[in-house]
């Protein structure tokens, strides 16, 4: 656009002054808040969802799992009004929409409308623009309608789904192995601290069924606080995510980096066994310490001067499936600054890239086969309220056509040992693996598989 404008307004999706941020015409004052309601539905998330799925454009964003924390909130949409695409670099279109879409923050704690979608980790994004919403509170239990969805909705049990197989990955396990070293020489020519390697899986469908029992099943015996499952703009995509990339309340911002992966065991000495391995590694400590710091960073180009803090640092969380370690990081935007600006600044995430991270996406394109797609990019929304949250698209599914396909890494340091790498990427995907075999079972066997 020709010219420069001052910001009239800071907060929510504002036009800033700063002249390292685009600048855009002032609009129309802010929209008062959309009617919003308590509705009695004596069903759970995943029940809404499937009875929404005869609606074009469903998203579903699934708070699931141990995790699940006091704000955690499960999402539910349909029939958007309008479909944007472009890249990260380019915001200008989508940042026009969000701002004639703005709406005052009453203190309800969830998007009143959104923009929902993803990006790839190349940067390409697709979002929808939603004004029906469901919204369930796991603290309180109670669901709120946005809109008008209740009255379509038609619950019903899901049809079985049968995945073929054989699932083939770009790598064999020694060429894998020969990926890290050729990672660690980079680490030992000093071009870079540590890098996130990953392979690829993937396996061609015989038939358009959606995918989303599949989904029911991977959150059954994966379930994770950042999970999401999105039919929308021809793609399908199924996430149990455990890690949030950014969750953005107005001007306040968090991310919570995962670094460190050990197995779950039934056998609870096994298990606690697993978790001390995972607390006491130096590797893995000085990996996290290593991403958080590159985050603070992040977060300090478009943050408040002296507002980004490391609020958790090293703490242990249990998956269904895996240990992780996990720092979190917030801060305040600055003047100036909004929650598209904090994406901009903030992707890809540096923990499924590596240090410094500019150096470590080079060695990634040279080093993967495949493009990543959707994995390690990000799955979420932007509330039009400023409520807004994304994940770290990992343990994700992606449909493209016939094509079904998901990815698994590993943070590469030093002292790597490249056989144990790949097994850690064998890890991440236990959760995939274990839903894929489920859908292939009888139910009594479905039912002993879980743990």
């Amino acid at each position: 656009m020709k010219g420069r404008h001052r910001a009239i307004r800071v907060r929510g999706f504002a036009r800033p002054q700063n002249p390292q941020y685009q600048s855009y015409p002032v609009k129309p004052a802010i929209r008062p808040a959309p009617q919003f309601r308590p509705v009695d539905l004596p069903l759970g998330p995943a029940e809404v969802a499937a009875g929404l799925r005869h609606l074009p454009g469903l998203v579903f964003f699934d708070s699931a799992g141990n995790l699940a924390r006091p704000q955690a909130l499960s999402l539910i949409g349909a029939r958007p009004s309008q479909l944007l695409e472009g890249r990260i670099t380019n915001v200008d279109e989508l940042r026009k929409e969000l701002c004639a879409r703005e709406v005052d923050r009453p203190d309800c704690g969830f998007p009143l409308g959104a923009a929902c979608g993803w990006i790839r980790y190349d940067g390409e994004f697709q979002f929808g623009l939603y004004d029906h919403l469901l919204v369930f509170n796991h603290a309180t239990g109670r669901w709120f309608e946005v809109g008008s969805l209740l009255d379509e909705l038609h619950p019903a049990p899901l049809p079985p789904l049968e995945i073929p197989g054989p699932w083939e990955s770009n790598f064999t396990r020694a060429e894998f192995v020969e990926r890290v070293r050729l990672a660690q020489q980079y680490i030992a020519s000093g071009d870079i601290y540590q890098v996130n390697l990953s392979q690829q899986f993937r396996v061609s469908l015989s038939h358009r069924d959606p995918l989303l029992a599949l989904y029911e099943r991977l959150r059954a015996v994966s379930p994770a606080p950042m999970a999401a499952y999105l039919q929308q703009g021809g793609y399908e995509i199924l996430s149990s995510s455990p890690e949030t990339f950014l969750r953005m309340n107005g001007r306040s911002i968090e991310t919570r980096p995962i670094k460190g992966t050990r197995p779950r065991f039934t056998d609870p000495e096994l298990d606690s066994r697993s978790a001390f391995e995972l607390q006491t590694s130096e590797k893995e400590i000085a990996e996290l310490v290593m991403i958080t710091d590159l985050l603070r960073n992040d977060l300090g180009r478009v943050c408040e001067f002296g507002s980004v803090k490391v609020t958790e640092l090293l703490k242990h969380e249990r998956l269904e499936q895996v240990h992780h370690l996990v720092s979190t990081v917030t801060g305040e935007l600055r003047k100036g600054a909004d929650q598209l600006d904090a994406l901009q600044a903030c992707f890809p995430g540096g923990s499924i890239t590596g240090a410094p991270k500019k150096r470590a996406t080079e060695v990634i394109a040279e080093l993967e086969t495949v493009p990543r797609g959707l994995y390690t990019g990000a799955i979420g929304y932007l509330g039009f309220n400023g409520e807004s949250q994304f994940n770290i698209a990992i343990r994700t599914l992606e449909r493209d056509g016939p094509a079904l396909s998901y990815g698994v890494g590993a943070g590469i340091v030093a002292d790597s040992d490249p056989e144990m790498e790949y097994q850690e990427t064998l890890q991440k995907a236990e959760g995939i693996r274990l839903a894929l075999a489920e859908g292939n079972r009888g139910p009594a066997q479905s039912q002993a598989a879980q743990r």
